[in-house]
């Protein structure tokens, strides 16, 4: 019984956040017509928002908010536990609170995906047990659920929204 519930909570997850991420690239204005599969290499885009979104959460892990490519200019570009920050230099700051009390942090994934909407959208949901070591020496493991919605403008990929939520493993 509980195991079929974790899968429908896991469905009813999923299904949430693909509809979240349609309206937040409907309301960033990235409603581009559905491109034909032989516009979009799925592939080459997959790889490359892979990447990115993988480089930003290693370096904020190592304790550093570098955020490759550039942060977007839409509201709100970050929310977790309730927690609404509006712009990326709100981002950048609470990143440097945050990091500031931690050793470092190590994400042991269940399961990562990247989802290709258009040439120009794309989001990257991450799921699994995510460690936090603090410099009073204890530390702390959530089960956290991370989405990362990215636009590519003419600047390169920008990152126009991050939604995590967490609960104990």
């Amino acid at each position: 019984m509980g195991n079929s519930k974790s899968k429908m909570n896991g469905y009813v997850l999923r299904v949430r956040t693909t509809v979240t991420l349609l309206a937040f690239a409907a309301a960033a204005g990235c409603t581009p017509e559905p491109p034909q599969t032989s516009q979009v290499d799925v592939e080459a885009v997959r790889d490359e928002v892979l990447e990115l979104e993988n480089a930003a959460n290693l370096a904020v892990d190592a304790g550093r908010c570098e955020f490759p490519g550039e942060l977007g200019d839409r509201e709100p570009i970050f929310v977790s536990g309730g927690r609404v920050v509006r712009t990326g230099s709100e981002l950048l700051e609470m990143c440097e609170e945050m990091v500031a009390l931690r050793t470092g942090a190590v994400f042991t994934p269940d399961r990562i995906t990247a989802n290709v909407l258009s040439n120009e959208v794309a989001y990257v949901v991450r799921e699994g047990n995510y460690t936090i070591n603090y410099k009073d020496g204890t530390s702390r493991t959530v089960y956290l659920v991370m989405t990362t919605v990215l636009h590519r403008q003419d600047e390169g990929w920008k990152m126009v929204h991050l939604h995590e939520s967490s609960r104990e493993p």
